[in-house]
């Protein structure tokens, strides 16, 4: 293994089971803050999809700062 850097990686867990163990609960948490997404075809310039993307960004992080 090759270390670069000088960044403290304790967080990254190196058992592979409790690594996945914690994937699946990130997973949920952040699967239960995103609003549904409406199917279909939407018609829009670029600036009325990047300010549909900061919505729902905004109520996501909303979601999980009140979880």
């Amino acid at each position: 293994m090759r270390i670069v850097g000088t960044q403290q990686r304790c967080e990254i867990e190196l058992d592979p089971v409790k690594a996945y163990q914690r994937a699946r609960l990130l997973d949920a948490i952040l699967r239960s803050a995103t609003p549904p997404i409406a199917r279909g075809v939407t018609r829009g310039t670029h600036e009325y999809f990047n300010r549909l993307d900061a919505e729902r960004q905004t109520q996501a992080a909303r979601a999980l700062n009140a979880a």
